[in-house]
């Protein structure tokens, strides 16, 4: 009788895997399938319509308002703010689905449980304006957002420290940097004089800090025996509770300033005792905007009795002004109106009457300072090649914005590893092209102006040829040097 091979182990085990993966595919097709067989269900009324959203169907008329079609009444499968949290994403998604069944013709919703009317305005094909409760959809989720915030405190509270030599001339001069040296300039870097080999970042807004960083470089103790890079753990152990740690920011709140640690650096910013008179001025013109709701006015208003902001962007569509050390910032556009937003920072009279305000939120549980650190700081967070050459420097990154017409403008260069000064080009230049050289030199052109390299390393530019040609940069190879342009071929030689 012949003997039964034996299966080997290695057989075993394969066949064991291919057994697991015909379930798992099985699995899969079976999903697939039912799936398949949801997706396929037709929705043959407005019932099965607000019913698959899970939200609960009750009935339907001609609409109360003439100026809407059909009322549809409802129960939402949830309320517009749960749990801290705003569900606007679910109702615009039920709106937009309700409104494409209904052939987007006006209609509104209304939920009598949660005291809830949403009129849902239609134009073109597509939802054209949404009032819940007769306000804007923005408006009425960013006031259960300050409701929220205003039912919550911030962690934030003042302690004691002993702050270094620098920060204390600095706070005896009243964060005043007039007659203020910091040693030599190193660059200049996104409205930061940059103090490379002190270990300082140093901004000033009218002639006062606005912000002072202390890098890796600087390794003096900064605050008490607290040095850049020590961990979070040792910095809660010797300062204490009262803080608010955001987005690997670690914030702590003296008489003086406000005091953000990360990684590898630590961020100053004062905290000023503004007079009264400011926030008094403030308020009333919040006061006016509130009965004649005419924004320009306001924005020119506010940046003449506050010119200190520390970011403000506009354009056509939207307008987006900071104030970190007032607790401040106001942002719209024209998808939403994020409004007037008065964060933690704030000492007004705002701040405990909450007044109900056009355009007024309120995040007194929120730190502006945290937000304008995570700016500062995540700009440098991807390392993204953006050249038009293949080749990537090992030591920079370069970053620009990009003109309506293709341009490099608002050129940056980020060290990767810090061992280097951050630098950036003049505001003025707009290159048509951009190639690394190598780690450390940067090709560029400019239309009718000529062909440059930069050097991010000693920030010094060298001109390789000028003229009215259009110094279209077409190709560079790293490896011989030469460069193409307007079908011309020159070896660049540094």
């Amino acid at each position: 009788m012949k003997k039964k091979k034996k299966m080997s182990k290695k057989k075993k085990i394969i066949l064991i895997v291919t057994v697991v993966i015909l379930l798992i595919l099985l699995i899969i097709f079976a999903a697939i399938r039912q799936n398949n067989i949801e997706e396929d269900k037709e929705i043959d009324s407005l019932e099965d319509m607000i019913e698959s959203l899970d939200c609960k169907y009750i009935s339907r008329k001609e609409s109360e308002d003439e100026n809407y079609y059909l009322d549809i009444y409802l129960e939402f499968k949830c309320s517009p703010y749960e749990n801290g949290n705003s569900q606007k994403a679910f109702y615009d998604l039920a709106i937009e689905a309700i409104a494409k069944y209904l052939s987007y013709q006006d209609f509104r919703l209304i939920d009598e449980s949660r005291e809830l009317t949403i009129a849902v305005t239609c134009q073109d094909g597509i939802v054209y304006d949404v009032l819940i409760n007769n306000l804007e959809e923005s408006d009425y989720f960013n006031k259960l957002m300050s409701e929220n915030n205003l039912a919550q405190k911030s962690n934030l509270r003042e302690i004691e420290v002993t702050p270094n030599q620098e920060l204390n001339v600095l706070i005896s001069n009243s964060w005043n940097l007039d007659n203020i040296s910091f040693g030599n300039k190193t660059s200049t870097f996104q409205g930061y004089d940059i103090y490379f080999n002190n270990g300082y970042r140093v901004r000033e807004i009218r002639h006062n800090l606005f912000n002072i960083v202390f890098t890796k470089k600087y390794t003096n103790s900064v605050i008490d025996d607290i040095k850049v890079g020590d961990s979070f753990d040792s910095i809660k152990e010797k300062l204490g509770e009262g803080y608010i740690e955001q987005n690997s920011i670690l914030e702590y709140m003296t008489k003086d300033m406000y005091i953000c640690f990360t990684n590898n650096e630590i961020s100053i910013y004062p905290r000023v005792q503004y007079p009264d008179s400011e926030f008094i001025e403030f308020e009333e013109l919040v006061e006016e905007y509130n009965e004649k709701k005419d924004f320009v006015t306001f924005m020119n208003k506010l940046t003449d009795i506050w010119p200190d902001y520390s970011s403000y962007n506009y354009n056509s569509t939207y307008s987006d002004i900071w104030y970190p050390l007032k607790g401040v910032r106001i942002y719209n556009d024209s998808q939403s109106m994020n409004g007037i937003q008065i964060y933690q920072e704030y000492e007004g009279e705002l701040k405990n009457n909450n007044k109900d305000l056009y355009q007024v939120y309120y995040k007194t549980n929120q730190s502006l300072i945290i937000e304008q650190e995570l700016n500062r700081t995540m700009v440098k967070s991807e390392d993204i090649n953006i050249t038009n050459g293949e080749y990537s420097s090992n030591k920079y990154v370069m970053r620009s914005d990009i003109s309506g017409i293709g341009q490099f403008t608002n050129i940056t260069f980020y060290s990767k590893d810090g061992n280097n000064a951050d630098s950036e080009l003049s505001k003025d230049i707009y290159a048509n092209q951009a190639y690394w050289y190598d780690d450390d030199n940067l090709i560029y052109s400019i239309q009718n102006q000529g062909i440059y390299v930069y050097n991010a390393t000693t920030r010094q530019t060298k001109t390789i040829i000028t003229g009215n040609d259009n110094f279209e940069i077409t190709g560079f190879n790293n490896d011989t040097k030469i460069l193409t342009y307007d079908g011309k071929n020159i070896q660049i030689t540094l």
